[in-house]
Parts: structure tokens; C-alpha cells; sequence
């Protein structure tokens, strides 16, 4: 067994009926997930699903989120703990003569988690500071008040089963197995959101010194 397949957790299925989109590389995939900022969290409600996008940071093992203790998606996760979170990037729009061959290149995570509810403040302050890592990882910051923790409630949404999927030409993903090659236009999107977006000084632990 390799290095990398030891890396690679137990809940990642590869099971896909497009099995020429299958994204396996799980160090991609782990490093995708620590660089992007916005997840949808999809929870049960009555009558339809309730979506809702959330900032979040990818543990390894979970999904941490946190909402107003006094929203929609607080009740609905504290009624069933069962969410599905899902984070992509489209990385290029794609043209061909073919209406069916207009497409797009990206890549997609979808996780199926279970939601372990933290509504005392000792335990909310502790969830938040270690998802600031992602975004603070400089802790340049003060601590986190008692008023603020008591508006939040925080969700560690542990993964029961994740899949994930892309479409790259590069990677020879042109069309569906046994259809011709179509020949794509690639029309790039300028650089997304991302955290390896920002520029050194967004984590400058200094930068408050002097204010």
C-alpha cells in the first residue's frame, strides 16, 4: 500500500456512475477543502430541503459551522442532525458546436454528516478558535466574549460518507466514455475565493500593533 493510500479515510467513496469524473486524489481533495470558504448545508424541513451557505473549516474528519442559535437552521439540526454539505469551484466555461457540449470545468464535494450540536459557551468558544485557524491562523485577535458566544450555536458535522467529482480537460476529461472527443472553446473564470487567494499581509499577525 502506498503512502498515499494510507492518507486516504475510510469514508471517501468512489462509487460514482460517472466513473470518468471520479475524483479520488485525496490530497487534492483534502487540500481543495482546506483552501475554500463557502459550503451549502443542506438539513431537513418541512415542506421542502432548507439550503443554506455557510463559512467553514475542514477538520479532516468534519465539517465545523456555526449559525444564530435563533435561526431556521438551529431548529432544523436540532430536530434531525443529519446535513449534507456540499463545495465546489467552477474553474472554466466550455464551448463546442454542439448545443449538448457546453459545459464547464470544476470540481465538487459532497459529504453526508451527522451534526453534534455545541450550544454552552465554553464549548462554542472552543469550536470557534479552532475553526479561526483557518482564517486567522496569525491569532492575532482577542478573545472571544461571552456575548458573542451566547448568540451562536456551533456544529461539528462529522462525515459518514463523502464523494467528490471534477472535470478538468488537462486531466483528459473531454466527454462521456465512448463519445467522440468534443472540441472545447476554454474560457477560464478569474481566480475565486479562496484563502491561497489572499495576499501574505491578510495574515500578518502585527497588523493591529500600532492601532
Amino acid at each position: 500500500m502506498t503512502d498515499k493510500e494510507d492518507m486516504t479515510p475510510d469514508y471517501l467513496d468512489p462509487e460514482m456512475r460517472r466513473t470518468d469524473l471520479a475524483w479520488t486524489d485525496w490530497p487534492a481533495i483534502e487540500t481543495f477543502l482546506r483552501d475554500e470558504l463557502i459550503c451549502r448545508v443542506g438539513v431537513h424541513d418541512t415542506p421542502y430541503p432548507y439550503v443554506t451557505a455557510q463559512s467553514f473549516t475542514f477538520t479532516g474528519d468534519a465539517f465545523l459551522i456555526h449559525s444564530s442559535r435563533f435561526g431556521k437552521l438551529a431548529a432544523a439540526i436540532r430536530a434531525d442532525p443529519h446535513v449534507t454539505i456540499e463545495v465546489d469551484r467552477p474553474v472554466a466555461l466550455l464551448k463546442a458546436p454542439k448545443g449538448q457540449n457546453t459545459s464547464l470545468e470544476y470540481y465538487s464535494v459532497i459529504a453526508r454528516c451527522v451534526a453534534t450540536v455545541r450550544e454552552h459557551t465554553d464549548e462554542i468558544r472552543a469550536h470557534q478558535y479552532v475553526a479561526l485557524d483557518k482564517f486567522r491562523p496569525e491569532k492575532d485577535y482577542t478573545p472571544i466574549e461571552d456575548g458573542a458566544a451566547s448568540q451562536i450555536v456551533a456544529y461539528r458535522c462529522e462525515i459518514r460518507s463523502l464523494s467528490a467529482k471534477k472535470r478538468i480537460l488537462a486531466d483528459g476529461q473531454y466527454s462521456p466514455p465512448g463519445q467522440p472527443r468534443a472540441p472545447y472553446l476554454r474560457y477560464a473564470f478569474p481566480a475565486g475565493a479562496s484563502l491561497s487567494s489572499l495576499p501574505e499581509d491578510a495574515f500578518d499577525p502585527h497588523r493591529f500593533a500600532n492601532r
